[in-house]
């Protein structure tokens, strides 16, 4: 049995990145002695049951810097004013753990890449680090996929019935162009300005109602990538200054950026998501969009207020339901989100319901929408294919993976997305994804294998 300290900058924003850190700890809790290393106000039994986790967090050791909860609170309260501030979090939440790195045998960062003195495996769901360096922001205008001697990117093998797609050469919209949380995020481009499905890479976090890269790019990430990255090139065969570590992605988007900005190749492994059952059939389920993710602007709720507005105005009487939390960081946009819906008898707003009502959303609605670009997964999306719903998203980032590039299930533009659902209405158009195809026995069996083979060197 070893001692693993799993590091996971903060369980505060309760996402998806949330949900694999406490997968991990329950994955590896049977075999090996499991620290939780964070600075956190929310408790990770409180998330357990909100991603229907099986987690033991008895038996779970919670290590927390010095004032780490007041530090966390602090961040919190300020968010709206300076950011989520992810990158500082975790350079923080580093030099308090090399203060304790001999307890361990070794790390698992399910808070993206650190330089680390123990041997690692690092889950990244976007490279916090090097964010926009001028020498980096010029190669990142010609990014492209590495490829494998099969001519694929290499992908975790473990994974059942995934894409294993190609990309090709890719270019990147600046901040300016794809800041905006309107209908213009998706004005229609002309066709000669149209680009191919999940061919760009954008590399421009959305984490804040007033700064979209407060904190996490700029000249302060400059100083955090000094402090707490990663070597250019580092692997397991090939380190000087740090230990050995294993890269883990979590969408062939994400790690396609991961190799960009460090010249690696990490290994792809989508997060856990097991099939939702339900007791109603396809034609027993309501005419209803369900919209799952934080109340913040990466996540676009007004967008799909606006999209079920048009899809009404096609003649198709459907109704949407809006389902998330509203961490402090975004209290006043989740209020505006409310307010919108309030007008509309037609549309819901349910902040932290349990997880047995999500579900049942879920099982009993026919469509699912997401509306944030560049999802680095899409763990909502998973869920809505985890369901049996028909699952409409952005065709861009991590979730072209999980919708397996369906061309109809896809949108590149708001005018595309009304276009595609109102079809998906009309010729009454059903679920073609299995359910399992992201199931937790996957996950959990890649992360032991990696956490073994680093164990054994």
């Amino acid at each position: 049995m070893a001692e693993i300290a799993v590091l996971h900058n903060t369980l505060d924003f309760h996402g998806g990145a949330d949900a694999v850190c406490l997968a991990v700890c329950d994955a590896l809790q049977d075999s090996h002695a499991v620290s939780l290393i964070t600075c956190s106000v929310t408790s990770p039994s409180t998330l357990a049951d909100r991603f229907d986790i099986d987690l033991d967090t008895d038996e779970l050791s919670i290590v927390t810097p010095p004032g780490g909860t007041l530090f966390a609170r602090a961040l919190a309260g300020a968010a709206p004013i300076i950011g989520s501030q992810l990158p500082f979090r975790s350079v923080v939440l580093r030099q308090f753990f090399l203060q304790i790195t001999n307890e361990y045998d070794i790390a698992v960062s399910t808070a993206n890449e650190f330089s680390l003195p123990l041997p690692s495996v690092q889950y990244i769901h976007y490279p916090q680090f090097r964010a926009n360096t001028s020498e980096r922001r010029t190669i990142d205008d010609h990014v492209q996929m590495k490829f494998n001697s099969h001519g694929q990117y290499d992908v975790d093998m473990s994974s059942s019935s995934e894409s294993n797609s190609t990309l090709q050469e890719t270019g990147i919209e600046s901040a300016e162009q794809t800041a905006p949380t309107s209908q213009a995020q998706f004005k229609k481009k002309t066709e000669q300005d149209k680009p191919d499905l999940d061919n760009r890479l954008e590399d421009v976090e959305y984490d804040n109602p007033n700064n979209n890269t407060a904190g996490n790019s700029g000249y302060l990430n400059q100083i955090w990538t000094r402090l707490a990255a990663p070597e250019d090139g580092m692997s397991v065969s090939n380190s000087t200054q740090t230990a050995p570590a294993t890269f883990l992605a979590n969408s062939t988007w994400t790690a396609a950026v991961i190799a960009n900005r460090y010249n690696i190749d990490p290994v792809v492994c989508h997060p856990p998501v097991d099939p939702i059952y339900g007791g109603r059939s396809w034609d027993e389920r309501e005419d209803g969009v369900v919209v799952v993710g934080r109340l913040a602007p990466d996540k676009r709720p007004l967008d799909a207020i606006s999209i079920v507005d048009a899809v009404r105005s096609q003649g198709h009487d459907l109704h949407l339901h809006i389902v998330g939390t509203a961490p402090d960081a975004y209290r006043d946009y989740a209020a505006t989100v409310t307010t919108e819906a309030a007008d509309r008898s037609y549309v819901s707003v349910e902040e932290d319901i349990p997880r047995s009502r999500l579900e049942t959303l879920l099982c009993t609605h026919k469509y699912g929408l997401n509306l944030k670009p560049r999802e680095h997964f899409g763990l909502s999306v998973a869920e809505y294919v985890a369901a049996g719903m028909v699952a409409f998203a952005p065709a861009s980032g991590g979730q072209v993976d999980v919708l397996d590039r369906q061309n109809n299930r896809l949108f590149d533009s708001f005018e595309d997305a009304v276009m595609k659902i109102d079809t998906a209405i009309t010729t009454d158009e059903r679920p073609q994804l299995p359910r399992n195809r992201f199931n937790r026995d996957r996950f959990d069996a890649s992360i032991i294998s990696h956490v073994e083979e680093m164990l054994s060197q």
